[in-house]
């Protein structure tokens, strides 16, 4: 008997034991059925907001629901929607600039004009309760590649762009969409068998989607089937742009002009030069915030020449301390007057492009920079008249510039491929370092077309000096020096230099009088070839070079050589 209910324990704590296994097994191999709440994932909505979906993300930024009308904040429209659109706030209009106009809509206005034209409006801007401005979804549609979907319980609102290729999916039967991959996961909603979802990331058992309906989510690879790419048919058309080209490369070289006496230098200036078919002068000064503009600008100038087969692309530069780039860019006013002056003086003085060469542009102004250059570009247009902007080399810190805009609305970008160490600084380095220039060119055409990108390389090298103080401490100062300067130091001063690989240059470096070490990496026939021959061998739409008297004669010859 004892013996029995021995057994009998053992067996109880037995069937105990795959009890418990069993629970286990089942709380851990079982899908959970916990469901997030709508306001759980797409947050809370006030009274007549909407959550906003954009392609493969939940935006932060609130869609209004106004009037049977939807309306998303400027910022969004601006960081994903379409860039193009610009809020004026010194005219208080949203600014629309195509190839060939301008449209200029009013803040709840029943009419916007358009080239001069008036069109009726349906309140297509507002401004809420905290200032801010939205724009309605409908009018965004009507110049933008994208389309829209709007669903309720809750307000959401799902935006896809035309002309995309995507991965799409069919559910093979009902299936619950989770918020992360896994079982354990809670569920966002569930999707039927023979609909479609968008694949966004696919893994090992599991692909994150969006479905019809806005839930961005995870769902079993098992639930999914036919998997293939789709290329979205484009939502609308809008009109293209066009652009002026050389015929063959550009080889362009700036002349600098100080004062209006030395327009009369042309001809000495370029007597040694050759294979040259641009030459930009600097010539227009920013004197203020109003868009008034200082000139050095003259015509017979541009006869000359031309006289010589050249072009005169006249340049304009942002370089006065009586100018904040920021404050002239944000003014309509102030764009219009510059704009239209640079025009009319291609026109009075016979000049055929113009070079825009604004640097230092504060992140703030980038917006204002880029509207400034769209604005341009249609004057530019009309008229015949070629269009370049010089950009630094792409860094993070430059993103501002929106080097991809500029390359779609300038005829050429130019790279300034120089300055990699620059005056003021207290690092000691090169000028332009050959990996400077090829990572540069590399990194712009990620945005810009190769036939429109120009790749401008320096005359000049800096000369560093580094003192040693009393206190233990370096003093570094640098000085710009043509190339006949540089080779004269090295005479004087008994150097021969030695090629340094890192930057692909010849280096130099000695003790001066004054007890300082003296660093130059020269520009010569070796560094000019090497940089010269990165145009033909990514294909570059030229070159351009600063500046004009700092050269030696070689350099003329092997740039002709290397761009073919």
């Amino acid at each position: 008997m004892k013996k029995k209910r021995m057994l009998m324990g053992a067996g109880i704590l037995i069937f105990a034991a795959a009890l418990a296994a069993g629970v286990f097994l089942i709380r851990r191999y079982m899908p959970t059925s916990e469901r997030m709440s709508s306001e759980e994932y797409f947050g809370a909505l006030d009274n007549g907001e909407a959550a906003v979906i954009v392609e493969d993300h939940l935006v932060q930024e609130r869609a209004l629901v106004y009037d049977d009308g939807i309306y998303v904040n400027y910022a969004l429209v601006q960081d994903e929607l379409n860039s193009r659109f610009y809020w004026d706030e010194s005219a208080q209009l949203m600014l629309y600039t195509t190839p060939s106009e301008i449209y200029e809509i009013p803040v709840g206005g029943s009419t916007y004009t358009a080239g001069g034209e008036t069109m009726d409006a349906e309140r297509e801007i507002l401004r809420n309760a905290f200032g801010s401005i939205y724009m309605s979804l409908d009018f965004l549609c009507q110049y933008t590649d994208m389309k829209y979907e709007s669903f309720n319980e809750p307000n959401r609102i799902v935006i896809t762009f035309g002309s995309r290729e995507v991965t799409t999916a069919e559910v093979r039967r009902d299936a619950a969409v989770r918020y992360q991959g896994g079982i354990k996961s809670p569920i966002l909603t569930e999707v039927s068998g023979g609909s479609l979802v968008t694949v966004l990331e696919e893994m090992e058992d599991w692909s994150q989607v969006l479905t019809e309906d806005g839930y961005i989510g995870y769902i079993r690879n098992s639930s999914l089937r036919d998997f293939y790419p789709t290329q979205r048919d484009t939502y609308w058309q809008g009109e293209e742009y066009t652009s002026l080209s050389l015929e063959g490369r550009v080889n362009l070289v700036w002349h600098q002009i100080n004062y209006p006496e030395m327009n009369g230098n042309l001809s000495d200036d370029t007597a040694n030069m050759t294979g040259v078919n641009v030459i930009s002068p600097t010539w227009y000064f920013l004197s203020d915030n109003e868009g008034n503009i200082d000139s050095y600008a003259d015509a017979s100038y541009v006869e000359e020449a031309h006289a010589k087969g050249l072009q005169v692309w006249a340049l304009i530069s942002n370089f006065s301390e009586n100018v904040s780039t920021t404050e002239l860019l944000a003014s309509r006013q102030a764009r219009q007057k510059v704009q239209e002056y640079l025009v009319s003086q291609a026109g009075e003085i016979g000049f055929d492009g113009i070079n825009i060469d604004f640097e230092g542009i504060a992140q703030e102004a980038g917006p204002s920079y880029v509207q400034f250059m769209r604005e341009l570009s249609i004057l530019c247009r009309q008229n015949g008249i070629y269009l370049s902007v010089d950009v630094p080399v792409p860094m993070d810190f430059s993103s501002h510039y929106n080097r991809e805009e500029l390359g779609v609305v300038c005829d050429y970008v130019i790279m300034m491929g120089y300055d990699e160490h620059y005056a003021g600084s207290d690092i000691v380095g090169s000028v332009a370092s050959l990996d400077f220039e090829i990572t540069g060119i590399q990194n712009m055409l990620t945005e810009v077309p190769k036939e429109k990108l120009v790749s401008a390389i320096p005359f000049y090298s800096r000369v560093w000096y580094t003192e040693t103080l009393e206190d233990g401490s370096a003093s570094v100062t640098s000085e710009a020096v043509t190339m006949d300067q540089a080779e004269q130091l090295l005479t004087e001063n008994g150097v021969t230099s030695s090629y340094d690989e890192s930057t692909g240059q010849q280096y130099a470096q000695w003790t001066d009088s004054q007890g300082r070490l003296c660093q130059i990496w020269l520009e010569d026939e070796n560094s000019v070839a090497a940089r010269a021959s990165l145009v033909s061998e990514y294909d570059l739409g030229g070159i351009a070079a600063w500046v004009l008297g700092n050269e030696q004669d070689f350099v003329w010859e092997i740039i002709s050589e290397n761009i073919q």
